[in-house]
């Protein structure tokens, strides 16, 4: 049976970060995933997570300064003590919460060096990230972005992301992917999950073109939850979308997938 995981920076933000985690309980979700849960306080989160009584199964690391246009630091020149700061403020919190994914985010490509620069300081921190990580069990992910909601990301497509996978020597670095962004960028969708198959261990979904729920756009959501069930798929499948109107009133597709195999 396929395992869906509410995103609480998508999903209820009908309410403030920390009611989330009892919306999504209420709904009947076995799990949640967030991008940055730093601006709470991390008891504070510790007890909405606890009193929901639904495990984390992702968070990202500190990104840089968002507001300002960074989305992530691996890859950025003199930020070596920011992204250190950033993975162990990560480890606390996934720590705290019995997370065992963290998404390091690449950041943005960086004309002040050559790409082949930039690339290998992001090879020399997911290096370190693994390894720092290692030790308590987590995961490090990486996630290819699209350029339409994501422009300048360093890793624009999925063979890059591969291939930082490989050239990153490291069990624990896996890869997040997103059918949302898959789509975008190569379409040909489950081809592509065929493909990084071996890669994958969290995928994200929402509708295409227009990031809402996944019983909308082009992509055929039954069938594909189907073709997951057929391929064994033991991951989690993060629901990071953007409601059409009210979270609640948007989960039918949910109801009709979270009870039952879909098979």
């Amino acid at each position: 049976m396929l395992k869906f995981a509410a995103n609480l920076t998508w999903l209820f933000t009908e309410v403030p970060f920390l009611q989330r985690f009892a919306l999504a309980a209420e709904a009947g979700f076995p799990a949640v995933e967030c991008l940055f849960p730093y601006e709470e306080e991390l008891g504070a989160v510790q007890r909405a997570q606890k009193e929901s009584g639904l495990p984390v199964v992702l968070i990202n690391a500190p990104a840089g300064v968002w507001e300002s246009g960074q989305r992530g630091l691996a890859s950025l020149p003199d930020a070596e003590t920011q992204f250190q700061r950033s993975v162990q403020q990560a480890r606390e919190y996934a720590l705290a919460l019995g997370c065992k994914q963290i998404h390091i985010m690449a950041g943005n490509r960086e004309e002040s060096i050559t790409f082949d620069e930039q690339y290998v300081l992001l090879i020399e921190r997911l290096r370190y990230a693994a390894d720092f990580l290692n030790t308590d069990n987590i995961r490090v992910l990486i996630e290819p972005l699209n350029n339409e909601n994501m422009p300048g990301y360093f890793i624009p497509s999925f063979p890059l992301a591969e291939k930082i996978i490989r050239d990153c020597e490291r069990e624990n670095i896996a890869l997040q992917f997103d059918f949302y962004h898959c789509q975008k960028i190569h379409g040909n969708l489950w081809a592509n999950v065929q493909r990084y198959w071996p890669l994958i261990a969290h995928i994200q979904i929402a509708s295409v073109p227009n990031r809402n729920e996944p019983n909308k756009g082009e992509l055929n959501y039954p069938w594909l939850f189907q073709q997951l069930e057929l391929q064994g798929y033991q991951g989690w499948l993060g629901c990071e979308y953007r409601p059409e109107t009210d979270t609640f009133a948007g989960l039918g597709w949910f109801k009709e997938n979270k009870a039952v195999n879909i098979l």
